[in-house]
């Protein structure tokens, strides 16, 4: 009786371990993984409130700014018009008070890409991704699983955040004399991309994760990506030829930041054109992470 039960149980592991586990099982146990760890919920916590932080923070710069002129102008004996505004920075320059909700996005970009690196490397340096791999031989069910975890809590922090954020610009901003509300031209639009963006940075952080196999290598190439590299685009401008100068516009974090903007600037990607590009290079990292984590032994 008990080797039939034995042969049972061992009929029905064998059966789980060659493909029976469902895919709403294999998101389920990565949502455990994901969300069992204190240090991830503290990290995401944290990120929050340090993405609503500066936020608020980068509004009450603003609201100093235009204070500033407008003490300016009325020394002259003249009122700051939004017009006025528009000529001391004009659209692309980073003041846009719309896209205010994404305003704290480099830290939120930085923290949850790294974090969606360690997603899967820790497993690699800890040996637990031969678990994972034993329950999910077909191995791209527990990637995908991975993924879409990453998306959900990096757009929905995200959402939240900027929604949090814009809330409390209103009120520093009422004082400005300037119109600034839900209804404004690309708030909402601001509200609902950056979350999108955030999302690509962590599948752009998950790839290299299974590519790298190594959590300091992936993080390392991540902040080089989406923090250094655009520093060192800057100075193509002072290397002769035109290709140069607009060679920079095409680097993944100003393709992402242009698709959070709105309108037509001269010299610049179109919002969706940006956005189409920020979404080919998510692909770009994501499909050889797929055939690698496909066909390299754990």
């Amino acid at each position: 009786m008990s080797t039939s039960t034995a042969s049972r149980a061992t009929n029905r592991a064998s059966s789980a371990g060659s493909g029976g586990v469902s895919f709403g099982g294999v998101l389920r146990s990565e949502w455990i993984k994901f969300r069992s760890l204190t240090s991830t919920r503290i990290l995401l916590i944290v990120t929050f409130v340090a993405t609503i932080g500066i936020g608020v923070l980068t509004a009450w710069i603003r609201f100093l700014t235009i204070d500033g002129l407008q003490s300016a102008a009325a020394e002259q004996n003249r009122t700051l018009t939004p017009e006025m505004l528009e000529q001391s920075f004009p659209p692309g320059a980073g003041f846009d008070l719309y896209n205010l909700p994404n305003a704290g996005l480099q830290i939120t970009i930085l923290v949850l890409g790294a974090l969606a690196v360690l997603f899967i490397s820790s497993e690699y340096s800890t040996g637990m991704i031969r678990s994972t791999m034993a329950a999910v031989p077909k191995r791209l069910p527990a990637f995908f699983a991975k993924a879409i975890i990453l998306v959900v809590a990096s757009y929905l922090v995200t959402l939240v955040a900027g929604v949090i954020i814009f809330a409390m610009s209103i009120p520093i901003l009422q004082g400005t004399g300037l119109e600034l509300d839900w209804s404004t031209d690309g708030v909402i639009y601001s509200v609902f991309t950056g979350g999108l963006y955030v999302a690509g940075v962590a599948l752009i952080g998950l790839s290299l994760g299974t590519l790298l196999r190594n959590s300091a290598g992936g993080i390392t190439v991540l902040v080089g990506i989406f923090f250094v590299l655009p520093i060192a685009a800057s100075f193509l401008g002072l290397v002769p030829g035109d290709f140069w100068k607009d060679l920079p516009k095409f680097i993944p974090s100003e393709a992402g930041g242009r698709f959070l903007s709105i309108g037509q600037v001269d010299g610049m990607l179109d919002p969706w054109q940006a956005g189409l590009l920020f979404l080919g290079y998510v692909v770009v990292f994501m499909v050889p992470a797929v055939l690698v984590l496909k066909r390299r032994d754990v």
